[in-house]
């Protein structure tokens, strides 16, 4: 019974961990919605600062990394090029 409960919490609480990730990335100004889910944007720079976005490389924009959101927020090693999580 202890087995399954922590599990079942373990279970949970990356549920909760990925969600988290994902409305982070819902609110990005480089985010694409795609047939594939949610999607970084690479052909966008992003001012980590301000979430100001633009097609043009500016001094200290970050470029997209061109993942699919749903997918990279998965797995806790990964980490959004913008730093936002």
């Amino acid at each position: 019974m202890i087995e399954i409960s922590l599990t079942y919490n373990i279970y949970t609480r990356m549920e909760k961990f990925i969600e988290d990730r994902i409305e982070i990335c819902k609110k990005c100004a480089i985010a694409l919605e795609t047939e594939f889910g949610l999607k970084c944007d690479s052909r966008k720079y992003l001012n980590p600062e301000t979430n100001e976005s633009s097609f043009f490389k500016k001094d200290g924009w970050i470029k997209g990394c061109g993942c699919i959101c749903n997918i990279k927020a998965k797995n806790p090693s990964n980490r959004c090029v913008a730093g936002k999580w």
